[in-house]
């Protein structure tokens, strides 16, 4: 077990490494949007009825016509997706001048941004609902301009009762937690109480899971996987009283056990940490979900929210496999698009790929590498909107196999003495 928590420790810096390049590549490449964040908002009356999204979840669903949705609808351009907003530690001005990290957002910040989103017609659902929507057995209300969306706060930070539950109650909106245990079993100074977690979920704000200990899945077996899904749920269900049934993977890494596994433990749906709005027939266990980072101004933010999804269905292979050596991954987009409006990469290399404008199928063929993650980023541009896939690339390394994406280490050349004259 200490022998674990070593490697999770080292490895955590590469994880952080590969989440803080795909939030890059978020902000970078995201659509433009000509939002703005208002300095200061019109104050509006504190909502006090905190059972508002609650009673909405509980209302019978507007059932949905029945779909294929294995297939990818024609109007996919209509599905303008619901976004999910991703935040960790809400802090003020002075703390992030004493303790400066780019996953904390002022107390400043999260204000405009609820702000801006109450101004834009936004409205908040919670997981149930989410999921409801993307199975197709729900209609959620877009009508004069209304837009869902569901708020999310990881680890279990008390930033959340000391700043974020008053800025997101002034608009009615409520927020999902996803915790992991061991955070809250520690006592640190941060760390929520049980018996917060508690008033929190009462107040309508839904808890789940983060796993146990927030390890990188990756390197864990079935089994250890299996205990962090289950321990987790169990001590979430009994000292927080909730009734988890939603996953955040930590730091968006999963493999295709983690997606079987969560299956088979009861679990409905999982999260990642990729771009786009998740569309009707969007797979369950691989929700999008974006990063909100202190460099997130208004601009930014406004693009992430607002960012467009390529819909994309796995061929032959399952969500989170590894790859081993030469592989060639297929999936099905939108069919009838112009090739030459696709920019394929892993990371920022781009990749050769071919596609059936009759079909929707892409394939890109993935070269061998010596990293243990990697991400695949489809993109289509048409009409100045870019819509964007990612997916997670998990690869068996290979040990002295040198890649395309690796070059040589220069030897170092000895320095020669200067001689001496005689």
């Amino acid at each position: 077990m200490y022998s674990r928590f070593k490697a999770f420790l080292f490895l955590s810096g590469l994880i952080f490494l590969v989440v803080g390049l795909i939030a890059h590549f978020q902000g970078k490449n995201a659509n433009a949007a000509s939002a703005t964040l208002p300095a200061a908002a019109a104050e509006k009356k504190p909502v006090t009825d905190t059972s508002t999204a609650q009673a909405r979840a509980a209302e019978p669903a507007a059932k949905a016509a029945p779909q294929d949705l294995s297939a990818i609808p024609e109007n996919w351009r209509d599905d303008i997706g619901v976004p999910v907003l991703c935040y960790h530690q809400i802090v003020t001005e002075e703390q992030y001048r004493e303790r400066p990290t780019p996953y904390a957002v002022t107390v400043k910040q999260l204000r405009e941004q609820m702000d801006w989103l109450a101004e834009k017609n936004f409205y908040t659902i919670l997981p149930n609902e989410l999921l409801a929507y993307v199975r197709g057995e729900k209609k959620l209300d877009f009508s004069n301009g209304k837009r869902p969306i569901v708020i999310t706060f990881d680890d279990g930070n008390n930033d959340f009762v000391n700043h974020a539950q008053k800025i997101l109650d002034k608009h009615g909106y409520k927020g999902v937690l996803f915790i992991y245990p061991t955070y809250i079993m520690a006592h640190k100074k941060r760390s929520m109480t049980w018996a917060e977690i508690q008033a929190v979920r009462k107040a309508g704000h839904a808890i789940e899971s983060h796993t146990m200990w927030h390890p990188m899945l990756s390197t864990m077996s079935d089994d250890e996987q299996r205990a962090q899904f289950v321990d987790s749920k169990k001590m979430l269900d009994q000292k927080g009283g909730a009734n988890v049934q939603h996953l955040a993977y930590p730091f968006g890494i999963h493999t295709s056990a983690s997606v079987r596994l969560l299956k088979e433990v009861g679990y409905q749906s999982a999260y990642t940490t990729f771009h786009g709005g998740n569309q009707v027939g969007e797979h369950p266990y691989l929700l999008r979900r974006f990063l909100i980072v202190k460099g997130d101004s208004a601009k930014p933010f406004a693009q992430k929210t607002l960012a467009r999804s390529l819909p994309y269905r796995i061929v032959g292979s399952e969500p989170g496999a590894v790859i081993e050596g030469e592989t060639t991954l297929k999936y099905l987009i939108p069919a009838k698009l112009n090739k030459e409006n696709f920019k394929v990469k892993v990371f920022s290399t781009t990749q050769n790929f071919t596609y059936d404008p009759k079909t929707g199928e892409i394939a890109v063929t993935i070269q061998p590498s010596k990293k243990r993650l990697s991400v695949l980023e489809i993109v289509y541009k048409e009409n100045g909107v870019e819509y964007r896939a990612n997916m997670l690339l998990n690869h068996k390394r290979q040990a002295g196999a040198q890649t395309s994406e690796e070059k040589p280490k220069k030897k170092k050349r000895k320095k020669r003495r200067p001689k001496h004259e005689a």
